[in-house]
């Protein structure tokens, strides 16, 4: 499925995200994180003394992250924005006053918000370059959460990364600095970054991610940094402008 935005560039998502495979491999479309990644991005907003009152995510999956931040932020109001008609089915079930969601491509929309998030997306965008250009114009701040795939256990291990596209379609890979200076090169202001460690602060039902898990937390007492880069495990929330 491919879709063009108002100033023609084209994007392109990859038809498991339409047929029934990541369906199949993600039934949830990882619903049982969105409490705490929506505790990360209030976090991020509080830190950085930011109250917007208009917030949309593009590419919002089954759309719990925002039932959540409207629980977090009750005066505001969300619209999440899902090109896929699978995943926009377990959203918009989700629906509320204050929280609407909406089958289409966000780029094809003359619309613009306080705050945007993109949260775990770009790494399944064939020109993920130009479709962080285009979300420059459709809000003032943007939130931005990547995982950082890129670690020495990832690329030590012969299946890691690729597991990583079979499993959950990622096309493109990063470390800290990597998507930072992705983030830079799109024209954006850096305000903040912080990472996050779901591998380590969430239970999963991989058993080697379980076991990963006290070697990533003692590391990471030294060094979260280091952590990420040595073990993986973390993802990197940005905020711009």
């Amino acid at each position: 499925m491919s879709s063009k935005n108002t100033v023609g560039h084209q994007i392109e998502t990859e038809s498991i995200y339409s047929n029934a495979e990541y369906l199949a491999n993600n039934p949830t479309w990882h619903a049982e994180d969105s409490a705490w990644k929506a505790a990360k991005i209030c976090s991020t907003l509080r830190r950085n003394d930011l109250n917007p009152s208009r917030i949309a995510e593009i590419g919002c999956g089954a759309g719990e992250i925002l039932v959540q931040l409207k629980t977090l932020l009750p005066e505001s109001t969300f619209v999440g924005y899902e090109m896929s008609g699978q995943a926009f089915e377990l959203a918009r079930k989700r629906e509320r006053p204050g929280l609407h969601y909406v089958n289409t491509n966000m780029l094809d929309e003359n619309v613009h918000f306080d705050a945007l998030l993109c949260i775990d997306v770009f790494e399944h965008v064939d020109d993920y370059i130009g479709f962080i250009k285009s979300l420059r114009s459709y809000a003032d701040y943007k939130i931005f959460h990547i995982p950082l795939d890129l670690s020495v256990f990832a690329v030590a291990r012969r299946d890691t990364l690729l597991d990583a596209r079979r499993r959950v379609g990622h096309l493109h890979y990063f470390t800290k600095e990597t998507a930072i200076e992705t983030i830079r090169y799109c024209g954006y202001e850096i305000i903040d970054t912080d990472f996050t460690a779901r591998a380590v602060e969430l239970d999963s039902s991989r058993l080697r991610t379980n076991l990963m898990k006290l070697p990533r937390a003692l590391l990471s007492k030294v060094s979260p940094d280091l952590a990420a880069r040595i073990l993986g495990g973390w993802s990197l929330m940005v905020l711009a402008k």
